[in-house]
């Protein structure tokens, strides 16, 4: 009997979903293998051929993946960027870009900043000057990825200087929460309660100046 075309297609959506499972599953066990080679031996002498061995996969899968060890360190901020983008576009109206970077960022920490693999992340910094100088260029990219979800929001220009200045706010949030949120974990306060804190912090700042 014809395979009918529904069940066709039915059979190749099946098809890639496992696909791409696989490919997460790859990536996620390379991830996790270079943080823990990364830890015990230090960044500067794990190489990708160890990565790649102790994942056990090929030197050519570990670039099919990842362009570089660096990139291994900070993948995770990939689907952070593209959340956080689609966090602000679709955000209810705030009465200050502050309140709008508070509900936005709470809830997009607590999802993707794991509070281990963010200590581990942190250790690395601070053993690392490269990974340092990465990190630095992180947040000037989270900065402009901030900056035209805001422009789309507004109608702005990305390049225009309100919206310049709020992505900065908004990204100094981001930040700040983001270096304290080991130590807010460990002490029991929540993601909203720790942004908050953040928040409060920075208005009392700028209403000082």
């Amino acid at each position: 009997m014809a395979e009918r075309p529904e069940q066709s297609g039915r059979a190749e959506a099946e098809g890639l979903g496992r696909r791409e499972q696989k490919r997460r599953a790859t990536r996620e066990r390379l991830t996790r293998t270079a943080q823990r080679l990364f830890l015990e031996r230090g960044f500067e002498h794990t190489t990708v051929d160890e990565i790649a061995a102790a994942a056990g996969v090929s030197r050519r899968t570990f670039f099919h993946y990842f362009a570089s060890k660096e990139d291994v360190v900070f993948s995770r901020y990939d689907d952070f960027a593209h959340a956080l983008s689609a966090a602000i576009r679709g955000a209810p109206p705030a009465s200050t870009i502050l309140q709008l970077a508070e509900n936005v960022v709470s809830p997009i920490l607590e999802q993707f900043l794991d509070p281990e693999e963010t200590r581990i992340l942190e250790q690395l910094k601070r053993d690392t000057p490269a990974l340092r100088a990465r990190d630095q260029g992180k947040y000037e990219w989270l900065e402009r990825t901030i900056a035209g979800a805001l422009a789309e929001r507004t109608g702005a220009a990305p390049s225009d200087l309100r919206t310049r200045l709020d992505a900065i706010l908004v990204a100094a949030v981001l930040r700040v929460a983001e270096e304290g949120w080991v130590d807010a974990v460990t002490s029991g306060v929540s993601a909203r309660d720790h942004v908050r804190q953040v928040v409060s912090a920075l208005e009392a700042s700028l209403a000082g100046a």
